[in-house]
């Protein structure tokens, strides 16, 4: 049989053709289609974005308004004055300052600063605590002019953002030492390289008794805007009623997320369970929980491929909404079905050339009906794909 191209093909080796075929299909298909089936509906892109970004500041308000409600517990329980991200909010409740534009009654934000960097006039707030300034030796410190101190260098660590403040300043706060704000008159660093602070109240005669360790000052004044919403904030987190405005969103929000997490986590085991064979995508559990529609396209392949024809139409609806996936299933399977027919008529082609060869027919006559059958089975092949083609379009 010169020139003739004839194999006769078992069923199995049919299947196992039809079968990497499928498969390669199935990857074509999972490649194409980038569908975001994880929402319930077909979304735009402008859609997706917003919708991201919708998600990222529900996060955003949840964390700020936990670390707000938390900063103003926090201070509560450290009897501290209320700090919130490193700015602190004080009352002025004298007329020390009065001369300075600082009546009694006023709200003043201060912010944590780095001590080393403070100068004389400066307007701080401090604890005054005995057990601190009685400790200190004029004749042991050096005088520290303006000329040699840096410029003011505000600092805000991970730790003040949640309202937490120096172990020195807390003790003091617990045992009632009087909180100040007043101008510095001099600086002075002791042989330990520490540093103090002469204060005075710009309307007093006489300046303060005391001499401030660095380790007793809350903030130095600051009168930015960004200074002005931090005191508004930490006035709310420290009301009652403010703290309740921002405590119940905080609550349900975090409820909300705690839900759908555990929703998500659920559909994640059903949908394992589902490609594990151990359960099927058909039972009621899987089907109240949405289980399909969730899935990436790759894992609703499996799982259709685990389906009968029987029920292969209810997995589809179960897998894909309408109008999202079925116009795609129904062309991968009408190309499967296409080079099913072909396969078997091709080995139906072979089989009837072996049998024309072991009844002595003409090599020559088997290899010309060999092949004008195959142009025509080819021929066949191509006219449905076309018309398949005109269907998707």
């Amino acid at each position: 049989m010169e020139g003739v191209n004839v194999v006769v093909k078992e069923d199995k080796s049919v299947e196992k053709l039809i079968n990497k075929r499928a498969r390669k299909l199935q990857q074509k298909y999972t490649r194409k289609r980038r569908i975001n089936e994880k929402l319930l509906k077909k979304q735009t892109p402008l859609q997706r974005t917003f919708s991201v970004i919708g998600d990222i500041l529900c996060v955003m308000i949840v964390v700020f308004a936990g670390i707000v409600c938390f900063s103003g517990l926090n201070s509560r329980l450290q009897h501290i004055c209320p700090t919130f991200a490193g700015y602190s909010n004080l009352t002025v409740v004298t007329g020390s300052m009065i001369n300075s534009g600082f009546n009694p009654g006023d709200s003043v934000v201060v912010r944590s600063v780095n001590a080393k960097t403070l100068h004389e006039g400066d307007k701080i707030a401090f604890y005054v605590y005995s057990k601190d300034y009685n400790s200190f030796d004029i004749d042991t410190c050096a005088w520290i002019r303006n000329e040699n101190i840096p410029e003011n260098e505000y600092v805000t660590n991970f730790v003040s953002i949640f309202g937490f403040q120096k172990r020195p300043i807390i003790e003091a706060a617990k045992s009632n030492a009087k909180l100040v704000f007043h101008h510095i008159r001099k600086v002075y660093e002791d042989p330990n390289g520490q540093r103090w602070f002469k204060t005075y109240g710009s309307s007093n005669s006489d300046d303060d008794a005391w001499y401030i360790s660095e380790n007793m000052i809350v903030g130095l004044y600051c009168n930015t805007k960004t200074a002005h919403f931090f005191a508004k904030v930490i006035s709310i987190a420290n009301s009652g009623f403010g703290f309740l405005l921002l405590l119940i969103p905080l609550l349900l929000l975090s409820t909300i997320i705690v839900i759908e997490s555990l929703k998500n986590a659920e559909r994640a085991k059903l949908e394992l369970d589902c490609v594990e064979e151990k359960r099927k995508i058909t039972d009621p559990i899987c089907v109240k929980n949405n289980v399909g529609f969730n899935m990436d396209t790759k894992t609703k392949y499996k799982i259709l491929a685990q389906s009968t024809p029987k029920n292969r139409n209810e997995y589809i609806s179960l897998l894909w909404r309408e109008g999202t996936a079925p116009a795609s299933i129904r062309k991968y399977y009408s190309r499967k079905n296409i080079l099913l027919a072909y396969d078997r008529k091709m080995l139906k082609l072979n089989r009837e050339c072996e049998k024309m060869f072991k009844d002595g027919v003409n090599a020559k006559k088997i290899a010309t009906y060999y092949n004008k059958q195959k142009q025509l089975i080819g021929e066949e092949q191509i006219t449905l794909r076309q018309e398949l083609k005109k269907k998707a379009e």
